[in-house]
């Protein structure tokens, strides 16, 4: 992530922290879980596309990679390399390997974000309780009782 990104993402925190507590202040908690769930789901936003950015980078040098060995490979001939004939077959064995670990990781990272999006609304819901929670307690416990 570079520095302009993260400086906007900061701010647009910063807003969003200023409105839950002038919500908390008010006593409006109705509004109050409203934005805590809107900070939720833009967080989750960004964490999203951080992870498939990052994952998504890692695996095409990995496929990359993979790609070139499976070229070279096939390329080598009988008669330039005699002694890597023996482990011609050894290695593409391992490419085979590695091309079905890369699809594996693959389909678990899917997994993975199908599974983060099924429990989407319980953790949203368990978030906006937790704020809710510390902001009664911590910050406008005195306030809100009169």
């Amino acid at each position: 992530m570079d520095h302009e990104l993260a400086d906007r993402i900061n701010e647009e925190i910063g807003r969003y922290k200023n409105a839950l507590l002038y919500y908390a202040k008010q006593c409006e908690w109705d509004s109050f879980k409203s934005k805590a769930g809107m900070l939720f789901d833009y967080l989750e936003a960004i964490e999203l596309s951080e992870i498939k950015r990052k994952f998504f980078r890692i695996l095409k040098i990995i496929l990359f990679v993979l790609a070139i060995c499976i070229v070279i490979i096939l390329n080598i001939s009988g008669e330039a390399y005699p002694a890597l004939l023996r482990f011609k077959d050894s290695i593409v064995i391992m490419a085979i390997a590695g091309s079905c670990f890369e699809l594996y990781f693959f389909l678990d990272f899917r997994i993975y974000v199908e599974h983060k999006m099924f429990w989407h609304k319980q953790r949203r819901e368990e978030f906006m309780w937790n704020m809710e929670k510390d902001f009664k307690e911590i910050i406008v416990k005195p306030a809100c009782s009169i």
